[in-house]
């Protein structure tokens, strides 16, 4: 509980900033780019080493393709029967099948499950949505919007990730022991992730309603919080999957938009009221959606 509360303190905080208007405007951007440099990677070195890798490690990587691809296929079927417009069906191919599975993904797993299943939720996020981001998302965005890409400009983000960079060392030297002073560094600077992401989260949040995209709206909240999770949780229920990595797992599938397909989506065009609606609400009604698919579990 005390999680749940840190969480909603640190995004009143940030929604405070931004209606008082004492934060530079990009101040929400420059917190991420903390969040993304400094306090994932120092996590990733601090949760990482204590994996145990084995088959329970394989769940996170693939089951994030699998659900991201059947949620893509779902929500383009969705858009080719409702005929939707290319611009809003770019942005819902973006904002539904990217999830926040760090930024708010990391702060509620540790807040609703064990100490030992942030590991798991990191891989089905490094893993799987960061790769996603820099790959899938530029594609689809440049594809909607009618702009070129380069293979080469997409090759060049994933490899040059800050938090992948640092995922693959851990890998790496798994399972080798990291010197003491470096351990207690990484630990204390990956504590501030969460008041700092929520609190970006907070300055960039934007809740404008827009009656013209009230089915897409409807639609995309709908599958991104209640039917994604439950085919996830039913999938899982059906075949057995009980463990720590497979909790991990489903409730990864069940959190919002990620923030940063959103920016994705409006930097090129694509629906952008649409955009921050969703985006907005799906982070709010999360807030009460994720707790309550916890108790499944």
């Amino acid at each position: 509980m005390s999680h749940l509360f840190l969480i909603v303190a640190c995004l009143g905080i940030g929604l405070l900033l931004q209606r008082v208007k004492r934060m530079p405007a990009d101040a929400g951007t420059a917190l991420n780019i903390y969040v993304l440099y400094v306090a994932l990677p120092a996590m990733i070195l601090t949760e990482i080493p204590k994996l145990t890798l084995d088959q329970r490690a394989l769940l996170p990587v693939i089951s994030t393709w699998v659900v991201m691809t059947f949620t893509a296929l779902l929500v383009w079927v969705t858009a080719r029967w409702l005929h939707w417009s290319r611009s809003v069906t770019g942005a819902l191919m973006l904002i539904i099948v990217l999830g926040n599975t760090s930024f708010v993904g990391i702060p509620l797993i540790q807040a609703l499950l064990p100490p030992e299943a942030l590991a798991y939720a990191l891989l089905y996020d490094q893993t799987g949505t960061v790769i996603a981001l820099n790959t899938y998302a530029v594609v689809v965005a440049a594809w909607y919007s009618g702009q070129d890409m380069s293979l080469k400009q997409v090759g060049k983000a994933i490899v040059t990730f800050p938090p992948l960079v640092v995922l693959a060392i851990a890998f790496l030297t798994y399972p080798l022991e990291y010197p003491e002073w470096l351990s207690y560094t990484t630990a204390r600077i990956s504590e501030s992730l969460v008041p700092v992401v929520m609190v970006a989260v907070g300055l960039q949040w934007q809740l404008k309603l827009d009656r013209e995209h009230m089915v897409p709206l409807g639609v995309g909240l709908g599958y991104k919080l209640v039917l994604i999770p439950a085919v996830v949780f039913g999938v899982f229920a059906l075949v057995g999957l009980d463990s720590i990595a497979a909790d991990a797992v489903a409730l990864q599938t069940a959190m919002p938009s990620m923030i940063s397909a959103g920016v994705v989506a409006m930097a090129h065009g694509l629906a952008p009221r649409l955009v921050s609606t969703v985006v907005g609400y799906g982070l709010l009604l999360s807030l009460v959606t994720v707790p309550l698919w916890s108790q499944l579990l």
